[in-house]
């Protein structure tokens, strides 16, 4: 089915992308770390970093596994029935149904402010020249740093997109009574709290490198007016991650609290069985003594 094959890439997907990005970002990271080790400060950024990494490479590669594997790992898919055994969606089901729709409406109205913050931030750098210094520097040297800036932003946007594509797929899945669908559940589950662990981690950087910074920003005696606004922008920056991170960590651990009802409740396993597989006629035939 299309629909079932876009869902099952989409996963796939985000778990390949995740594992590679975790692992590279760990392999960059472990070699950064042993360059600064004469500069706590950094040393403690990058640190942050490998955490990161680690968490997003071992997220995506157990998601990775859970969709490609065809053990039966779950307790729906040890429970094999026919048609007429398998109950239509209903009771609490329903409830899941409903939040699986809500989560990302209410995500997306709770992350306003964040939304409206990285209007700003884009508007500050737009207002500063930072995209025409790079342009003419002829390279994007001056882009690297920047980027590593704004990854736990990054981050945060990706974990917006993962909740609404999660919800989407998980919805259809859901009402089509798919024995997939706790498994799939599961792996999006992993994702998400490795991605939102991710951004908690990235917020908590983002504050330690605003608290490093303020120093020097303060000793700075020209251009007063806007080493101020650097200083603000910098602390409205940290303060718009680190509240955007709460947020996600409130939608995981309501995507996740449907998780233990999915996987071991009889309504759930009976809904979500496999469909049993009739024999066919030449293993009806067959003489039992027959040995083939």
């Amino acid at each position: 089915m299309v629909i079932e094959r876009l869902s099952q890439w989409a996963l796939r997907l985000t778990a390949t992308i995740m594992l590679f990005a975790g692992v590279s970002a760990l392999a960059a990271s472990l070699f950064l770390f042993s360059l600064a080790a004469d500069v706590p400060s950094l040393r403690m950024i990058v640190g942050v970093i490998i955490e990161i990494a680690g968490v997003m490479a071992i997220g995506g590669g157990v998601a990775l596994f859970l969709s490609r594997s065809r053990r039966q790992l779950l307790p729906n898919e040890r429970m094999p029935a026919s048609g007429d055994e398998r109950p239509v969606v209903g009771g609490w089901l329903w409830l899941l149904a409903a939040a699986l729709v809500a989560l990302p409406i209410g995500l997306v109205l709770s992350l306003r402010e964040f939304f409206a913050g990285w209007r700003e931030l884009t508007g500050f750098l737009n207002s500063i020249g930072i995209w025409e210094g790079a342009n003419a520097n002829m390279s994007g040297v001056i882009l690297v740093p920047l980027a590593g800036a704004l990854a736990p932003a990054l981050l945060e946007w990706a974990a917006l997109a993962m909740f609404i594509i999660a919800s989407a797929v998980l919805l259809w899945s859901l009402v089509a009574r798919r024995p997939g669908f706790p498994r799939a559940y599961l792996a999006w589950g992993v994702l998400l709290a490795a991605v939102v662990i991710a951004c908690v981690r990235g917020a908590d950087g983002v504050i330690a490198a605003g608290q490093t910074l303020q120093p020097y920003l303060a000793a700075e005696k020209g251009a007063v007016d806007e080493t101020a606004a650097v200083r603000a922008a910098i602390d409205r920056y940290a303060a718009i991650v680190d509240s955007t991170a709460i947020v996600l960590t409130w939608a995981l651990c309501l995507y996740l609290a449907w998780l233990p009802a999915i996987l071991f409740s009889r309504r759930a396993r009976a809904t979500f069985a496999p469909a049993e597989q009739s024999p066919d006629i030449e293993s009806i035939t067959r003489h039992p003594r027959s040995g083939l």
